[in-house]
């Protein structure tokens, strides 16, 4: 490629060179004819040339290689050897400095932004944990409808549910430092998640039913991260699955294979549009169901894919209108 590049180049060079040998020789040739040696004069103007083309060569294929390989290392040594290759030598090296500079900006700036939201986020949890505590202290108080304090209840868990994602979203930035990947059991985990969601199962009318007849499933996964997907789907399901009118359930299935083991979990909700099925990862991607249903963030799912990425789980989701909608999720079985 650089000896392709250095011929096009030079062939102006080459050209003219060929063109001025071919006029001296002529000249010479004319004004002494009787002594024509075409021979001699050629093979000397073509070894000049093959020696100028040499030298050149060796000094644009150094440089060019050295400027190939610093594309991948910003500290390799250019070498120049040609005040052309200095001077951009030189520029490189000025722009290389202004960038690391930008960069470092930038990187500080988003590392105190980030600092600070998530400490705001962090403070918004103790009147969340005040409200908690008013509600318990009040709870057996008979002036105070039951009603009424259920649905702060709720609407308090909905806040802490968002609080955390974005807090989620912040810890994303330095997952690597924050996981651990060993074997964990799934159905434990998934039991877990349904005792924290007990009264959002029963303020939706949305009730969870396990199908497995093991005791016990273990995957390689993180803990804590794997919970978040799991808190994630599993709100998901109840909220879109809530009825008025009826219950509905919440199908949880484990399968495996001699490599993976595989969570399906399948609401009887109002399903997702088949137009909006392949967005549903995109960051803030409510589509049709977000608008019909407040609160939607268009946050979690992406979460979820993000956090799956990272730990080398696949997730996919099947969805049909006003049937459901069936998340799947493939584990790593075994190291």
């Amino acid at each position: 490629m650089l000896i392709k590049n250095f011929i096009k180049d030079r062939i102006f060079v080459i050209a003219i060179f060929a063109l001025n040998s071919v006029l001296l020789i002529a000249f010479f040739n004319l004004i002494n004819p009787q002594k024509m040696d075409m021979f001699y004069p050629t093979v000397v103007s073509l070894f000049m040339l093959c020696l100028l083309l040499f030298i050149e060569g060796f000094r644009y294929y150094k440089f060019n290689y050295n400027l190939i390989q610093a594309a991948e290392d910003n500290d390799y040594n250019l070498k120049p050897i040609t005040c052309e290759q200095r001077l951009i030598n030189k520029i490189l090296s000025t722009i290389n400095v202004n960038c690391k500079t930008e960069i470092n900006r930038i990187r500080s700036s988003y590392e105190e932004k980030s600092h600070f939201l998530s400490q705001w986020v962090h403070n918004l949890k103790t009147p969340i944990s005040v409200i908690d505590l008013i509600i318990q202290k009040y709870d057996s108080q008979e002036y105070i409808p039951q009603r009424v304090l259920k649905d702060i209840d709720t609407e308090n868990n909905t806040l802490l549910f968002n609080v955390e994602q974005v807090l989620n979203v912040i810890r994303l930035e330095s997952f690597e430092k924050d996981y651990e990947a060993r074997q964990i059991d799934l159905i434990e985990t998934i039991k877990e998640v349904i005792n924290e969601k007990k009264n959002q199962f029963i303020y939706n009318k949305v009730f969870p039913v396990i199908n497995t007849e093991e005791a016990s499933a273990y995957v390689i996964s993180d803990s804590k991260w794997n919970r978040v997907i799991l808190e994630q789907v599993i709100s998901n399901a109840i909220k879109y699955s809530a009825a008025i009118d009826q219950s509905k359930r919440i199908f949880f299935t484990i399968t495996k294979d001699e490599e993976y083991t595989y969570l399906s979990i399948k609401d009887e909700g109002i399903g997702i549009a088949h137009y909006d099925l392949s967005r549903v990862f995109q960051p803030f991607f409510t589509g049709e169901n977000g608008r019909n249903f407040r609160g939607s963030t268009g946050i979690g799912l992406y979460i979820c894919k993000k956090v799956g990425e990272k730990l080398g789980h696949k997730i996919e989701i099947k969805s049909e209108v006003n049937k459901g909608t069936e998340v799947i999720i493939r584990y790593l079985s075994k190291l």
